[in-house]
């Protein structure tokens, strides 16, 4: 198992938590975002640094210094610092002091090869410490950077801060978690994932239950606190209550949406989809009715501004679960 599948495994999990326990103990599942989150800051860190040994290696291999196995494996104890740079350099049969400038000098360009993520990732590092190691790979990157992932590392720190006075400071000990705080906690850690591992979101679409809950979870924060907008939702649990071995779930039991999320898992996207479909149908109807009204009144027209408003994040809302159910 990869290490994406597991921090995909723990997602899962915590999802489930919210699902069993909320709203009663969302503090839970807040608490484990943020330990998904550090976890998944460090992995990050470590493929980063790996994919630069990578490409050095490639490098120097391609000028001749790095051809035979033993040459490459007195490189690999250079990174993982078990040999100094002049131990390298005798090895590769560098003596003049340009000479081993310039190698220096071309290996820099890849970063920082010796990394804590890579050989000593137990190593105790402060949560700002690994956010600014990631802002600076980011930054070095020569990709297109998407302006949201400072946000979300930014709210990372936040959290993990929070997270830190409930454990450390007793004054803080009755830590509150509403569920509107920890289903943002949850969608900024989907997010999070997306833009650190490109194959997240095709590996999410391999597993039904989790591409679910993901689906499900956006939607209930894109609806929180308003009833039109959560409407498509619980008729789409109504409309699934019946499991697969024909038990009805009782819809007013603690675990109601978990177990149909979790068993009903196709049946209940499927529905949900054609909620939503039906939803936007209505909306965008009765919009068209008050545009061809000869006279509006100021109610007709906050009417319509509100319909417009739940039309944009019911129809975001369903675009992103259908890509979540598109093949990878």
């Amino acid at each position: 198992m990869s290490r994406l599948d597991d921090l995909i495994e723990l997602i899962q999990t915590t999802n489930e938590v919210y699902f069993i326990t909320a709203p009663g103990r969302v503090r839970t599942a807040y608490i484990l975002v943020d330990d998904i989150a550090e976890l998944a800051l460090k992995t990050y860190l470590q493929e980063q640094t790996f994919q630069q040994r990578e490409k050095c290696t490639a490098d120097l291999t391609s000028i001749g210094l790095t051809v035979t196995t033993s040459q490459r494996n007195v490189l690999r104890r250079y990174f993982e610092e078990e040999l100094e740079f002049n131990d390298l350099c005798n090895t590769l049969n560098i003596r003049v002091a340009k000479d081993k400038i310039a190698l220096k000098t071309r290996m820099s360009a890849f970063g920082d090869l010796k990394h804590w993520s890579a050989n000593k990732s137990e190593a105790h590092k402060t949560y700002d410490d690994v956010i600014n190691d990631v802002k600076n790979f980011l930054t070095s990157a020569n990709t297109p950077l998407d302006a949201k992932i400072w946000s979300l590392l930014d709210g990372a720190l936040e959290r993990h801060k929070s997270r830190n006075r409930f454990y450390h400071d007793h004054q803080q000990s009755g830590l509150t978690i509403n569920d509107d705080k920890c289903l943002h906690a949850l969608c900024d850690l989907f997010e999070l994932m997306e833009q650190l591992f490109p194959d997240f979101i095709d590996t999410v679409k391999l597993n039904k239950v989790i591409r679910c809950q993901i689906g499900v979870l956006r939607l209930k924060l894109a609806a929180h606190g308003n009833d039109e907008l959560k409407e498509p939702y619980y008729k789409a649990l109504d409309q699934s209550r019946t499991t697969r071995d024909g038990r009805e779930v009782n819809r007013w039991a603690d675990n109601y949406e978990h177990t149909i999320v979790h068993t009903v898992t196709e049946e209940f996207f499927i529905a949900l989809t054609e909620q939503l479909i039906n939803a936007i149908y209505l909306l965008n109807k009765r919009v068209i009715e008050i545009d061809n009204m000869v006279h509006t009144n100021l109610k007709q027209t906050t009417e319509r501004r509100v319909k417009v408003r739940l039309l944009t994040i019911l129809t975001r809302q369903l675009e992103e679960i259908k890509d979540l159910v598109s093949a990878p």
